[in-house]
């Protein structure tokens, strides 16, 4: 019997792999894929993790699609502050860091090709693996309503199976349960940068207010100017 298909974004972490197996254990058939930014390291690492979840659940419940760039829509998305002057950038957003900004473009970019996918694989559910204790601006519930209207738009879910889980502990012995080694050779991005502390609600709805500004209708306009493009051609079942 054929299960429904879920889009995982895989990012060959252990967030992203207990989000697999969870879904796996809802019943549904996850199909991985990795993105890469163009800025980031050992991307090649992502097979590994995902023959790991293979071996475990069977490749008629696990399968890789493979590693989509996104670096084009990340450059557009993320040239929309670059390109605004300090005290531009001052005037409208002044609780915005840019490490958040950065992390915004970077996810919305995985959204924009995830929906292209999802269309070409005839998938109505995506999954991500955000989680709330990480602290990032893009895992909260603000940032995550926005990418979830933005996929009602096209007809599909988001499910957020780790989003409530409260620290790398729980996660370690989520793993465990399943008989998975909670260690991995995770990519690394070189944009990316550790929370140190809580963002405040003004500076966490920052994000959500340089979203709705800036990069909301124009990931709709690329998402519009890319249906007739293939997507890249390493991306495969196997």
């Amino acid at each position: 019997m054929n299960k429904e298909k879920v889009l995982v974004l895989f990012s060959g972490g252990l967030d992203s792999m207990l989000t697999t197996c969870k879904i796996v254990e809802e019943g549904y058939h996850a199909v991985l894929v990795h993105y890469d930014n163009g800025s980031s390291k050992g991307s090649s690492n992502v097979y590994t993790a995902a023959n790991r979840l293979i071996e475990r659940y069977g490749s008629n419940l696990v399968s890789f699609w493979g590693i989509g760039k996104t670096v084009g829509y990340f450059k557009v998305l993320r040239d929309v502050v670059w390109n605004m002057s300090t005290k531009e950038l001052a005037q409208k957003y002044p609780e915005l860091y840019p490490y958040q900004f950065i992390c915004l473009a970077c996810r919305t970019a995985m959204y924009i090709y995830s929906i292209l996918l999802c269309k070409k694989l005839n998938i109505s559910i995506i999954a991500e693996g955000a989680r709330k204790s990480q602290l990032f601006a893009i895992e909260q519930d603000s940032m995550l309503k926005k990418y979830q209207d933005l996929l009602n738009e096209y007809g599909i879910q988001l499910l957020t199976p780790v989003l409530e889980l409260e620290n790398d502990y729980e996660r370690e012995i989520e793993l465990l349960m399943r008989s998975i080694s909670p260690s991995t050779l995770e990519p690394q991005c070189y944009l990316g940068v550790p929370m140190k502390e809580k963002l405040t609600e003004r500076e966490e709805q920052e994000v959500v207010n340089v979203y709705s500004n800036e990069l909301e209708c124009l990931s709709k306009k690329l998402i519009k100017k890319s249906e007739k493009i293939d997507l890249d051609p390493r991306g495969k079942l196997f």
